[in-house]
Order: C-alpha cells, then sequence, then structure tokens
C-alpha cells in the first residue's frame, strides 16, 4: 500500500496537480480541456472521486468560505480565515463624527438663530403685530439647516464605501491565495458591487433628505422634547428660588429682590415681539435636535444596508453562482 501511494504521489499527483491548473485557467479563459470520464452506475459515488482527483471541490469550498467571510465581516461575526481587524471599530468612530458633524452644526445653527432672532423685526416680519410669529418662518429656518447636512452625509458615505471596499479587496487576497485569476475576478467584482450599492445608498441618503424637508414628528416627542429645554433654561431661576427658601439669611432680601426684578423684566419684555422670538428659538432647537437625532442613525443605517450588507451579499451570490461547472463538464464527464 505504501509503494501504491509513493507510486500516486511520484506519478499520479503531479499530472492532477497541472491538469487542475490547467482547469483553473479554463473557468478564467473558458478554454476546452480534454475530458476524464468517469463511470459508474447514478449514486455510485462518481461525484466525489471526480472532486477528489480534479481538487474542484477545494475550489469551490475556498471560493465559499471567502464569500461567506465577506458576509460576516459585513455583520461582525468571526471570520473563517481570521485575522481581519474589526470593521464596526472602524465604522463605530465614522459614524460618531458624523453626529459630531450634526451637533456641530446644531451649534452653528444656535449662534445663527439668536442673531436671527435680534433682526428679526427688520428681516421677517410682515403684516403681522408684535409678537406674532410666521409659521413658514420657523418651517424655513428648519429646513435650510437641515438642508446643510446633505453634503457632509454624502461625504461620509463615500468615505465607508472606500472602507468596505479596501476590507473586502484585502479578504480577497488574503482567502484566494495561490489564485491570481480568481482574486482579480473578485476584484473586479467588489469594485463594480461597491460602486452599484454606493448610488443606491446615496440615491436613499437624498430621498431621506427631501422628505426632511417635510418638517414632522410626533406632538407626544416634540412636546416632550421641548418641554424638556423649557425646563433647562428655567432651571437657574428655580434653584435660586429654592435656596432662597431653604437658607434664610438676613441677607435673604438681596436674591428676592433680583428674582423680582428679574420677574418685572420678563413681564415687560413678555409684551413685546422679543419674548416670542425667545419663546421660537426654543422650537427651532427643539425641533433640530429631534430631526438631528433621526439623521444621526438613519444615515448610518442606510450606509450599512446598502454598502456593506448588501455588498457583501451580492459578491456571495455572484461568486458562488460562478459557473466553473460548465468549464469542468467540458473537462470531466459523468458517465452512467
Amino acid at each position: 500500500m505504501n509503494s501504491l501511494n509513493q507510486q500516486y504521489e511520484e506519478k499520479v499527483r503531479p499530472c492532477i496537480d497541472l491538469h487542475f491548473l490547467a482547469v483553473l485557467y479554463c473557468v478564467e479563459k473558458d478554454s476546452a480541456l480534454p475530458a476524464i470520464a468517469v463511470i459508474g452506475d447514478q449514486s455510485s459515488g462518481k461525484s466525489p472521486v471526480l472532486e477528489a482527483l480534479s481538487g474542484v471541490y477545494g475550489l469551490r469550498t475556498r471560493v465559499t468560505a471567502f464569500t461567506q467571510d465577506a458576509i460576516s465581516l459585513a455583520t461582525g461575526e468571526e471570520l473563517q480565515f481570521g485575522g481581519r481587524p474589526n470593521i464596526f471599530s472602524i465604522l463605530r468612530k465614522e459614524f460618531a463624527a458624523w453626529k459630531d458633524v450634526i451637533e456641530d452644526s446644531g451649534v452653528n445653527f444656535n449662534r445663527n438663530i439668536e442673531k436671527e432672532v435680534n433682526q428679526y423685526e427688520q428681516k421677517y416680519r410682515g403684516r403681522e403685530l408684535p409678537g406674532f410669529i410666521n409659521y413658514k418662518t420657523f418651517e424655513g429656518m428648519v429646513k435650510e439647516q437641515i438642508k446643510q447636512l446633505e453634503g457632509p452625509a454624502v461625504l461620509k458615505l463615500k468615505g465607508v464605501t472606500e472602507i468596505v471596499k479596501k476590507e473586502l479587496l484585502e479578504l480577497a487576497q488574503s482567502s484566494l491565495v495561490g489564485l491570481p485569476n480568481l482574486i482579480r475576478t473578485a476584484q473586479m467584482k467588489i469594485e463594480a458591487i461597491t460602486k452599484e450599492k454606493e448610488a443606491a445608498a446615496e440615491s436613499m441618503l437624498r430621498t431621506q433628505f427631501k422628505m426632511e424637508m417635510i418638517v414632522y414628528t410626533q406632538d407626544s416627542t416634540y412636546g416632550k422634547k421641548l418641554g424638556k429645554r423649557k425646563r433647562e433654561e428655567e432651571q437657574p431661576a428655580v434653584s435660586l428660588s429654592f435656596a432662597t427658601i431653604v437658607n434664610p439669611t438676613p441677607m435673604r432680601c438681596v436674591p428676592v429682590a433680583a428674582q423680582m426684578i428679574r420677574s418685572t423684566s420678563s413681564t415687560v419684555n413678555s409684551s413685546n415681539s422679543g419674548a416670542t422670538l425667545k419663546e421660537m428659538l426654543k422650537h427651532l432647537k427643539s425641533y433640530y435636535q429631534i430631526a438631528g437625532q433621526r439623521l444621526a442613525d438613519q444615515i448610518p443605517l442606510v450606509i450599512r444596508y446598502h454598502v456593506m450588507q448588501e455588498s457583501a451579499l451580492q459578491l456571495h451570490r455572484e461568486m458562488t453562482r460562478r459557473k466553473p461547472s460548465a468549464c469542468f463538464k467540458r473537462s470531466f464527464q459523468w458517465k452512467q
């Protein structure tokens, strides 16, 4: 038996290896090769024998394992080949940076609308009496600010697409070592698929921003956010009043007087448009915070769905749907 194995390894195995390389060439070039006939009854084990001789099973297994690793990469699961970085640790930073963009834009928005409030009489007020605010003005200011986030969102999409593409290309290189033709095929597919999915994601992102031009949120959501903002802004006055009560010192008349002055000032301001404009400021900040949180979640979801999940699934389908079998059927024939 040992002698037979030795003769097989020395004389037969090199021919099989050479034929296997020719088959790989056939896969890419669709060239005809001499056929090997395996004869036997149906379900007698012809296919396993042929696969063992030809190495076809190993090739298919490697391709399937590579594409399954692409799916695992997109879902954050462990890879069969291992050694790849956790892409989610990279993307988590990217999406956190996107949230920072929204928050920074909100800070600038707050500064700008505070200036706008001071210029309201000259810039926005029409025939309405003092103290009345046009809802259309509110909508216009909100829409203008949200629209400014569309460009950064598309840039974030393109940046993440490059990261995902780079990881998939490196995965192909490490998973298909020794199969340069298949690597090139995988690279071309990765380039085409990620480009296609990026375009689909961009279309969805732009649709999202078109929808954001409809100023809407649930009444309960808006009410809670607005109420919280009002409480936060009124907190200093409440704290001062509480401190005055629990710490009755001989000097208590000072904070009480200050409280009375503040109250009197508020009463005076409420009689003019300035107080109402300050109220609008709370509404603008509250709504932007709601819309900003919506975009902070929605944009990463769109990117993850199209660029990661759909790219990996399509790559798996296309690579495993490749038909080396057509070539193999010309090279190896099953006969009953």
